[in-house]
Formats: C-alpha cells, sequence, structure tokens
C-alpha cells in the first residue's frame, strides 16, 4: 500500500530524549556549521596554542591526529630554538680582572672558556702580567665555550737611557725620541777623545729607567781644547824644548846667523798667545851666536893704533901700564878666534 506521508516510516523520539548540539565537525548539519564558522573566535598565546593543539590532537581521526602532532614538534622546535638563540645559550662571563695570568686561565678554565691575549697595555698601578681589562667584562652575558679577549698589564712604562756618547748630536736626539726620551744639551766642554759635535756624556746615564717625557741632558764635545803657545823668545833651547814637551806641543828648530848668544830663542811661529791643538809643531829659529873674530897681531903696534884696529873687529881693547907706547903683550893671543865684544888686554910701555 502507499504510504501516504514519506515521514511516517522515521521513528518518532520520545521526547523526553536529549536532541544532540555537540557533533563531531564532520558531522555537524549545515546549519551548525554556518553557525560555528561565523562567530569570531580569539586568537590563543603560545600556551593557549599548544593546549588548542592538543585538544584537537585527542579528537578526530588518525589523519588529523598526525597533522596536528606535527604541527606541534615543530612549534616546540621553534619555541625552543628561539629560546636557545636568544637565551638558553648565553650565561655570565666569570670576573678576571685583577688575577694573575695563571689564575684567570684556570678560572676561565673552569667556567668552560677560551681565553685570548689581546696586546698587553701599560699601568702605573697594576703590576705586570696581572689582568687590566677583559671583553666582556665580569657578568656580562656571552656564549657558552666562547673566548674572553683578556689584556695584561706590561706594568709602568719605562724606557732605558740608550747608549748615545760618541753619536752626533741628530743620532743622539732620534734614538731618544724612539723610545720616547726628551733631550736637552748641557754646556759644551772641550774632550781630547770625543769629536767635536757628538756626545760625551749623558745624565742621568745610560740604562737608567724613565718615564715616557723624561728629560736626557747631554753634554756635547767642543773638540780638543786648544793650547795658548807661550812665549819662548830670548830663552835657552833647551828650556823651549821642555815647555812645549810639556803642553802636548812638537819644536821644530832653525838655527841662524844673529848676535844674540848662542842656542837663543830669537823667533817663534806661531805667535805667542796663540791657540794650537796638542801635536801641533812649534817652529823656533836659534840663535846659532855671534860670528867669531880672529884677534889679529899687534904687538910692537903703537897704543893707540893697535886700540883702533881691535875696536873696528869689534873687540874690546884695554890698555895697561902706558898708553903712549908700543903695545908688548896681548891677551888674547893673535889669532885667536873670539865673539864679538871679547876684551883684548894690551900692555903697552
Amino acid at each position: 500500500p502507499r504510504l501516504a506521508d514519506a515521514t511516517a516510516m522515521i521513528p518518532t523520539l520520545p521526547t523526553n530524549h536529549p536532541i544532540p548540539h555537540d557533533r563531531p565537525t564532520w558531522a555537524k548539519l549545515p546549519e551548525q556549521t554556518s553557525r560555528a564558522y561565523g562567530r569570531p573566535r580569539p586568537t590563543p598565546g603560545l600556551a593557549g596554542l599548544a593546549q588548542r593543539v592538543g585538544e584537537l590532537v585527542s579528537g578526530g581521526d588518525r589523519r588529523r591526529k598526525t597533522i596536528m602532532a606535527t604541527v606541534l614538534v615543530m612549534v616546540l622546535v621553534v619555541l625552543g630554538t628561539t629560546w636557545w638563540v636568544t637565551v638558553g645559550r648565553y650565561t655570565d662571563a666569570p670576573p678576571l680582572v685583577a688575577m694573575t695570568k695563571s689564575a684567570a686561565e684556570t678560572a676561565a678554565r673552569q667556567g668552560g672558556f677560551g681565553v685570548f691575549y689581546a696586546p698587553g697595555a701599560y699601568s702605573e698601578t697594576v703590576p705586570k702580567d696581572v689582568v687590566l681589562s677583559q671583553d666582556p667584562a665580569g657578568g656580562q652575558q656571552i656564549a657558552r665555550g666562547a673566548q674572553l679577549v683578556v689584556v695584561l698589564s706590561l706594568g709602568p712604562e719605562r724606557y732605558p737611557v740608550p747608549p748615545i756618547t760618541g753619536k752626533e748630536l741628530a743620532a743622539a736626539k732620534a734614538e731618544l725620541d724612539n723610545v720616547k726620551l726628551k733631550l736637552k744639551q748641557g754646556d759644551k766642554q772641550y774632550s781630547d777623545s770625543v769629536p767635536e759635535g757628538a756626545v760625551i756624556s749623558t745624565d742621568p746615564p745610560q740604562d737608567t729607567s724613565l718615564k715616557p717625557g723624561d728629560t736626557v741632558t747631554v753634554v756635547i764635545s767642543k773638540g780638543r781644547a786648544p793650547i795658548i803657545v807661550p812665549d819662548l823668545t830670548h830663552k835657552n833651547i833647551n828650556d823651549a824644548r821642555a815647555q812645549l814637551q810639556a803642553l802636548g806641543l812638537r819644536e821644530v828648530e832653525q838655527y841662524k846667523d844673529s848676535d844674540q848668544p848662542g842656542d837663543t830663542v830669537i823667533g817663534q811661529n806661531p805667535k805667542a798667545d796663540t791657540g794650537a791643538q796638542k801635536g801641533d809643531e812649534i817652529t823656533l829659529d836659534v840663535s846659532k851666536g855671534p860670528a867669531l873674530v880672529i884677534v889679529p897681531r899687534v904687538i910692537d903696534v903703537p897704543c893707540d893704533q893697535a886700540q883702533q884696529q881691535l875696536r873696528q873687529l869689534g873687540l874690546q881693547p884695554r890698555i895697561g901700564v902706558l898708553p903712549t907706547g908700543l903695545v908688548r903683550s896681548q891677551n888674547p893671543a893673535e889669532n885667536t878666534q873670539v865673539g864679538p865684544n871679547t876684551e883684548v888686554q894690551l900692555q903697552c910701555f
């Protein structure tokens, strides 16, 4: 028989049977689905996201669970990586300043860090080989296992006075500039061993430790001291020789005819009061003495005539007994060689 109403085949639910409202998403009726999608949902945070993913995984089919589990793992990986990169791999740098080199290496090694030594720096207060600074500073963040950059103290900055004696002034100044020291010229002095213009001595002396900018006073040589040539004229040659030798000078002797006594210095070159250096030559003109005169024979010659003859020869006659008589004897005898002005005694009667 033909049913009058197609709905007659659907069993009637009891009035007290509850009508399901919360169906799985795949079983929702169209009107339920549209209403669900039509309502905006709040955006969950990271913690809410993880909870939501867990709820989704707990229900639904196997494929959906796999997808949700994969998403959850990826989220956790991203979060863990972010934490490690931004926070997890960092720790505090140990304080090494004021430690000795060995103590600093031990502290760094215990913290799992390496040590890299930057060029040292001078310090007036921190002893040598003690940590002067570090990077990063103690307490600042640093990656685990990284290297700590450490600067060790070189101690006070000091420089020894270099060996500059005997060097020219310009070269001495250059050497002092190289060690950050200043040059000051002191009074110049004569020197028999250091050439003119070179450094004789320094104050403070060589190898003295000085701070940068300290001053070194240098004494510059004026060369050998000049010797004042003495006046040697009218002196006996032996005395003149001794005086020149005492001054470090050498004599060169030239004998010449002169009316001065023999071996008398009658001239010199250079002249007296002239400057000379040790070892210089002084030329001396030395008298040979006056030319000798041969005493003539004046015996039996009238006394006044004999006197005139002797005076013409540069001799000095001396008359005895009777000046108007004849010369009966003479002294020195005839043909004797005598010097000018030699006295000749005559006996006249």
